[in-house]
């Protein structure tokens, strides 16, 4: 009988050691591998011992089926688990006594960003939000698969994700640009994760900031924003004689279309044979419903940077707009068509995208090749905006602005 029990658990072992190599991150995978081999060669020395035992055969045909059933049980098990891999959300909390007034304001850049490093946690969260929104339906067998395509993810691009460093610097240079006799500190804050806007905003108040100001690094407002905008308000800031004030989003912007459209002309060779295909983020269509105003926003200020583009000698033809992810036409057909035109250059401009991501560093560009076009017509994918000064400046300005306007209510 022991041998039996140490069959099938050395077999549920093996499928759940197996979800993890497929989950864990890079460091730990070592450890789940070797828990892997470990609980399969157990599972094997078990069933040799039943070979030994039993001359039977229908009794090494019920030695396999425990092992495999056993095997897919652990599998089904860790899978059912991941679910609860996804971050629970901590709740921020002001301290009992607030400081005195600093006399200074606290700006607040925030940007949706992924993390660093792959996290299964966070790609957990990732999930979990998608399948809420009936955006996704995974069966236990197909979910550990998909953490090993998020991490994959990682990997191809390098295994880190810039954006977060890309916050942090764009929040280091519109400090340097903002009068330090108004503004105290200049803090960076993702709509959630790690550094969470309500986080970031009661770390503000702790340290004694009774006007905040969050600038928007981001085209408009969207899903993320009104979660991360709930979070803060929850805060019940007012009773405390805080006042937090937002940014309006980029997507109005004529400084930060106009730095797209630079962007997309410095790489362009010659005007009259360049194709340019202007990249937005898009959303889902559930979610268009809701926020209708975040496609709109998108879809202006793309036609925006299309404009200026024409205005500076890119053919009307040449200009095209796409979408990465949920909406059509996509950037694979986008640089199929340019091609199709005769565009012997094409430039693939990221133009919503304030921060890189594992979008931007693989996703466009594996888009990019998957349309096949000839060889004669050269591709060249653009970075997102990061820390340009042009950003800066229009940071700068909306910042400032909204200090104005709270500080005369």
């Amino acid at each position: 009988m022991a041998v039996w029990i140490t069959l099938v658990s050395a077999a549920t072992l093996t499928g759940v050691a197996f979800v993890g190599v497929l989950v864990v991150r890079r460091a730990l995978e070592p450890l789940f591998a070797l828990l892997t081999l470990g609980s399969l060669a157990c599972s094997a020395w078990a069933f040799g011992a039943l070979a030994q035992n039993y001359v039977r055969l229908d009794a090494l045909f019920y030695a396999f089926a425990f092992a495999v059933a056993g095997s897919a049980g652990g599998y089904a098990l860790a899978s059912t688990l991941l679910w609860r891999l996804a971050r629970r959300e901590r709740i921020a909390s002001l301290p009992s006594a607030l400081p005195a007034d600093n006399g200074t304001a606290a700006v607040i850049v925030l940007g949706i960003v992924e993390p660093t490093l792959y996290d299964e946690r966070w790609t957990a969260s990732s999930l979990t939000a998608l399948a809420e929104e009936e955006l996704l339906d995974a069966s236990i067998v197909i979910l550990p698969f998909l953490f090993l395509a998020a991490k994959a993810r990682y990997r191809a691009a390098g295994g880190s994700s810039p954006g977060v460093r890309q916050l942090e610097a764009l929040s280091e240079r519109l400090g340097m640009a903002l009068p330090v006799d108004r503004i105290g500190r200049v803090w960076p804050a993702a709509t959630d994760g790690a550094h969470s806007l309500d986080h970031v905003v009661a770390a503000a108040v702790a340290a004694g900031h009774r006007t905040i100001v969050v600038a928007q690094a981001l085209i408009a407002g969207s899903l993320e924003l009104d979660e991360a905008k709930r979070k803060v308000d929850s805060l019940r800031l007012a009773s405390q004689g805080v006042t937090v004030a937002y940014t309006d989003g980029l997507w109005g912007s004529e400084r930060v279309a106009s730095l797209v459209t630079a962007k997309a002309l410095a790489v362009a060779h010659d005007v009259s044979t360049t194709g340019v295909l202007l990249v937005g983020v898009g959303q889902p269509e559930p979610r268009s419903r809701t926020y209708r105003s975040f496609d709109e926003r998108e879809h202006a200020f793309l036609s925006r940077a299309r404009m200026l583009l024409i205005e500076r000698g890119v053919s009307a033809n040449s200009v095209r707009l796409a979408w990465s992810e949920w909406r059509m036409p996509d950037v694979t057909s986008g640089v199929r068509h340019l091609a199709a035109l005769g565009c012997s250059r094409l430039v693939v401009v990221p133009a919503c995208f304030p921060l890189d991501s594992i979008a931007t560093l693989l996703d466009l560009p594996m888009a990019t090749r998957q349309a096949r076009v000839e060889d004669s017509v050269s591709v060249v994918t653009l970075n997102a905006w990061g820390d340009d000064a042009g950003v800066v400046a229009e940071l700068r300005e909306q910042t400032l602005a909204a200090l104005d306007e709270s500080r005369s209510h």
